[in-house]
């Protein structure tokens, strides 16, 4: 009996793992935001961050970048438009960054599909998210580039 649950359970983990794995990557994923959510997943990260901290996430999106003029700092970006405040001006998603400072960035605006741990960070006091990058591919389909849920 022991040995027949040993094997089911086995067989169990083997299913979930498969379950998981990143749409044509094989790098298993906690979380794949996917474009018919995206927001809905998006929030649910932002609201319940110490869910997901620690957990592989996989998101596709543009891939953008920003400096900040007082500092100089360069931030990477994947995301979707989205409505926000005074229309259609939304920007959801998240900041990316590699852990290997030798690894290239994709080209501003390039479709990407982005697959990192999720880590908070704090600058000048205030915490901020990103993905410490596993992988990160530039595709040739895009995807929806406004998403409304």
């Amino acid at each position: 009996m022991k040995r027949f649950l040993a094997t089911l359970l086995t067989l169990a983990l083997c299913l979930t793992g498969a379950a998981s794995l990143a749409e044509g990557a094989d790098i298993p994923v906690d979380v794949d935001v996917r474009e018919k959510m995206f927001l809905t997943q998006m929030t649910e990260l932002y609201v319940n961050i110490p869910d997901y901290l620690g957990k592989t996430i996989a998101l596709e999106g543009m891939f953008d970048i920003f400096t900040d003029q007082t500092t100089g700092d360069v931030y990477h970006t994947v995301y979707r438009k989205s409505p926000g405040c005074c229309g259609n001006d939304g920007y959801t998603g998240l900041e990316v960054v590699w852990p290997d400072e030798s690894k290239t960035y994709p080209l501003l605006n390039d479709w990407v599909h982005a697959v990192g741990v999720l880590e908070q960070y704090e600058e000048n006091g205030v915490p901020y998210l990103r993905l410490q990058l596993i992988s990160l591919e530039v595709k040739a389909e895009r995807g929806l580039e406004f998403v409304t849920q």
